[in-house]
């Protein structure tokens, strides 16, 4: 019997292995990549632009192939000087799938994606009460109704939630709208799924939705601008999602701002003239009624109400400002705006624009359209990155219409 003794050069041995595992996963990550952010591919036109040999790219591709995350869709056209066609492959949608819900003010989002990214399913829920037991049962109805209708090979891979409030290490320390009442989420859905769950905050969503589905694809530094019942930013910074210390950054809504009759005695924030609670708010008190939504606000500015319309044109006044502070701190290649009010009033949008332009910024300015989708699209990413174990890696998808 041979008994195989190893002393000084144990720790080489293991520091290569580990170092021929960590280049396995890389290259097996590359090619994935490659087949993701295309679309539809060849293994030579992977080889060609990853500079790997084929063989590696087909034993890496076989290894793809055996988990189910390919599909072979034909052949492409073979070279002038003839030889078999190219087999042509993408991402094998029916892998799999997301959900991700949006906990809003009034209603609760609900989205299904396939690991593709494509949307295969959306609701818009009234919420009726903010009671957080209520909305858990919401949440679970709408992920047995998935897992009945799903078809896909390997069925539920994620669940994300998009927090209109602070979020740390996957956790909710802020909820100024739902009371949360203790629940962990990342605990409770985690344990009853056995799928990753992501938590982020909504308007970071809105930044990561741009970067990796919409025009911020070809730009490393983005700022996506979410004016709802608050208001956030969402900061990409070197195509990274910047959180801050405690997940803090981008709280712009609770910065001070001098008003015209500023005093010195009173602390008053962006949230309070530039929301659409402070618009909704502004116009109770001047026509003494109650209970307002950003409907009847849009339905007011259409029928020429002079009160709206005096209320929109200030909110247009202070919110360019703060675009404009934030652009000069940030110095982002482009702004992106994601607010359903202003989508459903585009003269907002060119007002904003006009004024921010007065004050000198020059750095482009973009409306997010159908911005209901777009937290849950972005919380899409993120799932999809952490499913495949590519958080480091860029993916892009194709925009949903």
């Amino acid at each position: 019997m041979l008994n195989l003794v190893i002393k000084n050069g144990g720790n080489n041995l293991m520091t290569n292995a580990t170092g021929r595992e960590q280049l396995h996963k890389r290259n097996l990550n590359l090619v994935l990549q490659q087949i993701f952010n295309n679309g539809i591919i060849s293994r030579i036109d992977i080889s060609h632009t990853l500079n790997l040999n084929k063989s590696t790219v087909s034993a890496l591709y076989n290894e793809l192939d055996e988990k189910g995350l390919l599909q072979e869709v034909g052949s492409g056209q073979s070279t002038n000087v003839g030889g078999r066609k190219p087999v042509l492959v993408k991402i094998n949608e029916q892998y799999g799938y997301t959900i991700s819900f949006d906990l809003g003010f009034r209603h609760l989002h609900v989205m299904g994606n396939y690991l593709s990214g494509e949307v295969f399913y959306y609701q818009r829920i009234e919420l009726g009460s903010r009671d957080i037991q209520k909305i858990l049962g919401m949440i679970d109805h709408q992920i047995k109704v998935s897992m009945q209708n799903d078809q896909t090979k390997r069925g539920l891979l994620g669940i994300g939630f998009s927090i209109h409030g602070i979020v740390q290490d996957n956790q909710v320390i802020n909820s100024p709208f739902i009371d949360m009442e203790g629940v962990d989420l990342v605990e409770l859905y985690s344990t009853k799924y056995r799928v990753p769950v992501l938590l982020e905050n909504e308007a970071n969503l809105s930044g990561v939705y741009e970067r990796d589905f919409n025009d911020g694809k070809d730009k490393n530094n983005i700022i996506a601008i979410s004016i709802h019942k608050g208001i956030g930013a969402g900061i990409i910074l070197n195509r990274q999602l910047y959180r801050g210390v405690n997940g803090e950054a981008g709280e712009i809504g609770r910065s001070l701002m001098f008003t015209e009759n500023f005093t010195g005695s009173k602390n008053d924030k962006v949230e309070d003239f530039c929301s659409e609670d402070a618009i909704i708010e502004q116009v109770e008190v001047q026509t003494h009624q109650e209970n307002l939504t950003r409907e009847d606000i849009v339905q007011r500015n259409r029928a020429g109400d002079k009160v709206v319309q005096s209320e929109l044109k200030h909110f247009t006044y202070a919110i360019s400002r703060v675009i404009y502070n934030v652009a000069i701190s940030f110095a982002p290649q482009e702004l992106y705006l994601n607010s359903p009010l202003i989508e459903d009033i585009p003269t907002l949008f060119d007002d904003i624009v006009d004024n921010a332009q007065k004050l000198g910024m020059k750095i482009p300015i973009r409306l997010i359209p159908h911005s209901g989708y777009a937290t849950l699209l972005g919380c899409c990413s993120l799932l999809t990155h952490r499913v495949l174990d590519m958080d480091e890696y860029d993916l892009t998808f194709t925009s949903q219409k």
